[in-house]
């Protein structure tokens, strides 16, 4: 025998899925996804309970009804499946609407009179006749899938998240079924979303198996009220608790609760009265539900009257009878309406009459994929499947790849296949060639085969037969004993032949470099052909990623076009490495060091773990409303590019190169910034680390809009002088497109350890007519460059820019001047002129105005002096020191300085957080601290030094 079922698995079945359930709606959840999707929903739900509200007075007073007292809303429910028993029956599916009908008219066999408020809401339901063309339908939509788990984020929803798009929902109230739902953990039985929301995701979804009250359905949510209870949120009402302890449900003659009710409570009170449990609103077992009070009635017609927000789902026609065609000849064309021969009516067609061919059992196997060029066809077992609407253009000449999916529902057994195609439009498919492809018997799945389309065929649509027959090749009017027979369209066009493959571009980089633990992120691919325009959702990735493992890994990209061309496979790679450890090396040791970004990311670099790179930009992002006009200094600037696919919760990072302040005694680094936009356009963060990236510290953030102006930040970095330190800027977008945020003016000054010093510097320029010509560099004795600027496009003709250069360490320096055309900035365009000061002193460094392309002018610092040369000087070593002990320390700590006086005192933990300061003293007891290393700083004048120690 070719197929047995034993009563061991069935009893096994039984015992797996026999336990107790208490029921779980995600409506409230969703509402909550909904909110984070959609910032104006909550204003529109409020309006809508504002009207609500004036609406049900209206009602007491009996005006301002739909005409009639009983409205019909039209159902369509959409099946998702993978197997049989998901695919539930017609029966099944009109059981729902016997229970819908019967509860909200209150004919339901259980109702009692134990609530003299149980009220027939004078709603009820159908099932659709017309469909969104105007053609006739069963009101039932169905799709096989893989998918088992669809969540509450509503991807059942959307074609393109693998469900099925809703029907208009101002007309349809659009019902799905799906194999299962789950969040956190517990299994979903349905959700609803409330009036206001997005009408791309309108309607109710249920779990198959909570879904009416014959058929696949589990106890004790068997008696169809998970939809009942569902569509009540459809239609404005609330949980009974009102989703809080003693909440508010909206409803004035429903009791407080003061929670959810389970299984089949009685005389529970709460919150001082008694609790209606049997309402359909309460989280009871199905067979202890029976009413709506006359409370919730006008809550749900109140968005049913007129003015409400599904008024037109009330008005709605599509229950009534099927249109009628306008002819009766079996063909639809031209002007004709509604289905012609549709429905019920006899066979009339005109054209070729083929054979039939079906197999006569589905219950292990089954077709239950096609694809042939546009044609890609899923469907569920049937022994014959008429998708002769379905087509595709085939060109003669032309080579194509016809592709069979088959679906085992337990055992995999050896099909064969067969396809036709009637290539003289004679009714059969017996002429020479017109079996375009065979595939002996096989257990693999899928199967393809390649054919061509020969020059002889003639042109127009013609019939294609797909055939698929347990352990043998099925001939094209057979009938069989397992399998499958599918019929389609195929149009045969006169037309070149498309042989050229479509092309694969990756997204963001084709190397990905990660460490252990960190998250990998798939960045996707594009693909364009020059026949089928954009496949890129046809793209099939392979390959994984493991991020707990160091290694390299490949991910590979492959798609077909149409006409079975197959793309260049592309490949991304990913390594993963182990995270490292110690401190960051090279980078900067020579301060003050600024960053502008004038055309260039200088030393900084883009972060490969995160979501988008930041962008180098000048006069204004894309994006209106937000992002800054212009450079804080200079011309360009970094920023953080919001648009789609850019957020939601998506992350920039741009990370500094490595600062040396092993031998500072102080650091600071400041910035500007600009945050314009949205208000939750999402938040900026400043972050260090001093193990080379292995961890991470905010040392500044802002979130928010901040108003269309740059700001100035300033950060203290004492906690990390003496070492190495690497700074990041981390962007993360908030839920809008108006979140551009920008990085310019980057600055990091230091005082030097020992007798070192520095000088404050600013720059100051006036401008000729032409600023987009006029740059600078201050260079050190090394010839490293520690500061630089322009070219000042975005500057007015004339205008004077003041630029603060920080404190230069004592030495050597050459400040040179530039302009473009080779004329200076004086006097031939305008009267120019630039100052390098020193602002401890006011002595002038390097002034000018008059030069070609460019001057130079070497100048030399010395801090003790608080005066500047024009030679090197230098200075001697003295005999000072300061001296910390014990260290590590447990109760007092004992500060002595020999050759200098010092006057206050001030102590910072790692994060640079002042814990203690005062008068200086010798002895500082520590014993409350923390356990944890420590910055001592002493001060010592205007100057000042640190020690670090640790407490015990």
């Amino acid at each position: 025998m070719k197929k047995t079922i034993t009563l061991s698995f069935l009893s096994l079945f039984f015992v797996v899925f026999s336990y107790a359930q208490q029921r779980e709606c995600a409506t409230m959840e969703n509402l909550e996804y909904r909110k984070q999707q959609d910032p104006k929903l909550e204003q529109r739900m409020a309006q809508i309970e504002a009207f609500t509200q004036t609406k049900i007075e209206q009602m007491q007073n009996n005006s301002n009804r739909v005409d009639g007292s009983i409205i019909t809303l039209p159902v369509v429910v959409h099946v998702l499946y993978r197997n049989s028993t998901e695919n539930i029956s017609v029966a099944q599916i009109q059981s729902q609407l016997d229970v819908l009908n019967e509860d909200f008219r209150r004919t339901n066999p259980d109702a009692d009179n134990t609530w003299s408020q149980a009220a027939d809401t004078e709603i009820q339901f159908c099932l659709v006749t017309v469909d969104p063309n105007g053609n006739a339908t069963t009101g039932i939509t169905r799709k096989q899938v893989t998918r088992q788990d669809w969540g509450t984020s509503d991807d059942m929803k959307r074609s393109s998240t693998g469900g099925v798009d809703p029907w208009d929902t101002s007309q349809y109230l659009n019902m799905w079924i799906v194999p299962r739902m789950t969040s956190g953990g517990s299994t979903i039985l349905g959700y609803a979303q409330f009036p206001g929301g997005n009408a791309a995701t309108d309607g109710v979804v249920m779990a198959y198996n909570y879904f009416g009250r014959v058929g696949s359905v589990s106890a004790p949510f068997d008696g169809g009220r998970t939809t009942t209870h569902e569509v009540g949120h459809y239609l404005n009402l609330r949980h009974i608790w009102g989703d809080a302890n003693c909440g508010n449900d909206f409803v004035s003659d429903t009791p407080t609760h003061q929670t959810a009710n389970y299984g089949c409570p009685t005389g529970q009170t709460s919150c001082g009265s008694t609790d209606m449990p049997q309402n359909y609103m309460d989280y009871s077992d199905d067979s202890c539900m029976n009413l709506f009070t006359q409370g919730q009635k006008n809550r749900m017609r109140a968005v049913l009257e007129a003015g409400g927000v599904r008024r037109s789902l009330a008005l709605s026609d599509k229950c009534g009878a099927a249109p009628q065609p306008t002819c009766n000849d079996g063909v639809q064309n031209g002007d004709e309406t509604g289905v012609d021969c549709g429905g019920s009516c006899a066979p009339c067609q005109t054209g070729p009459q083929y054979c039939a061919s079906q197999g006569n059992n589905v219950n292990d196997e089954y077709i239950s994929r096609v694809q042939l060029a546009s044609i890609d066809n899923a469907s569920g077992a049937q022994t014959y499947s008429d998708f002769t609407s379905i087509s595709t253009d085939l060109s003669k000449g032309s080579g194509y790849t016809v592709t069979v999916t088959p679906t085992w529902t337990g055992t995999t057994y050896a099909e064969g296949y067969s396809v036709w195609i009637d290539y003289n439009q004679d009714g059969d498919f017996t002429d020479s060639g017109e079996q375009v492809w065979t595939n002996a018997a096989t257990q693999t799945s899928p199967v393809s085969g390649s054919f061509s389309v020969p020059a002889s065929a003639t042109n127009g649509a013609t019939r294609m037969r797909v055939s698929m027959k347990y352990n043998g090749i099925p001939t094209s009017c057979e009938a069989f004993s397992y399998g499958e027979v599918e019929d389609y369209t195929v149009n045969i066009i006169t037309g070149t032949p498309d042989t050229t493959p479509p092309v694969i571009t990756l997204t963001g980089a084709s190397t990905i470099n990660l460490e252990v633990g960190d998250t990998y992120t798939e960045l996707g691919a594009t693909a364009t052909d020059n026949q089928d325009g954009d496949i890129s959702s046809s793209i099939v990735i392979t390959g994984t990623v493991n991020t707990n493992a160091a290694g390299t890994y490949t991910r590979f990209y492959n798609v077909s076009d149409s006409a079975g061309n197959a793309a260049s496979q592309v490949t991304r790679t990913v390594i993963v490495t182990q995270p490292t450890t110690g401190s960051c090396s090279g980078g900067i040791s020579a301060f003050p060091y600024s960053e502008s970004f004038e055309n260039t990311l200088g030393a900084w670099t883009q972060s490969t773990s995160d979501d988008f790179n930041w962008t180098v930009d000048a006069n204004g992002t894309p994006s209106s409303n937000t992002g800054p006009s212009s450079a804080s200094a200079g011309t360009y600037y970094v920023y953080m590019e919001s648009s789609s696919p850019n957020y939601s919760t998506k992350r920039a990072i741009l990370n500094s190169p490595c600062f040396d302040l092993s031998a500072e005694s102080q650091a600071t680094f400041s910035f500007d910034y600009h945050m314009y936009g949205a208000t939750s356009m999402g938040s900026l963060a400043l972050q260090a680390s001093d193990n080379n990236g292995a961890s991470w510290t905010n040392v500044w953030n802002q979130s928010g809009n901040q108003g269309n102006s740059w700001q100035t930040a300033t950060v203290d970095l004492s906690a990390y002088v003496g070492g190495t330190v690497q700074l990041r800027f981390n962007g993360v977008t908030g839920t809008t497109w108006q979140g551009d945020m920008a990085v310019d003016a980057i600055n990091l000054s230091t005082s030097g350890g020992g007798n070192a010093g520095c000088s404050n510097v600013t720059l100051s320029i006036t401008f000729d007519n032409y600023p987009e010509e006029t740059a600078w560099t201050l260079t050190n004795n090394s010839g490293q460059t520690v500061a630089s600027g322009g070219t000042y496009g975005s500057q007015a003709d004339g205008s004077t820019l003041n630029i603060p250069i920080g404190c230069l360490d004592d030495g050597c320096y050459n400040f040179t001047i530039t302009d473009a055309y080779g004329d200076g900035i004086c006097c031939s365009y305008g009267n120019g002129s630039y100052t390098l000061t020193n602002t401890d002193t006011g002595a002038t460094l390097a002034s000018g105005g008059s030069f070609t392309s460019s001057e130079t002018t070497n100048f030399c610092l010395t801090n003790n002096a608080k005066s500047f040369t024009s030679t090197v000087t230098s200075s001697s070593q003295s005999n000072n020191q300061f001296l910390v002990y014990p260290n590590p320390v447990k109760q007092s700590l004992n500060i002595e300085l020999i050759g200098f006086e010092a006057q206050t005192y001030e102590i910072k933990n790692m994060l640079g957080q002042t814990v203690l300061k005062g008068k200086f003293t010798s002895n500082i007891d520590v014993a409350k601290f923390d356990a944890g290393v420590y910055i001592l700083q002493v001060n010592i004048g205007e100057k000042s030094k640190i020690k670090r120690f640790i407490k015990e």
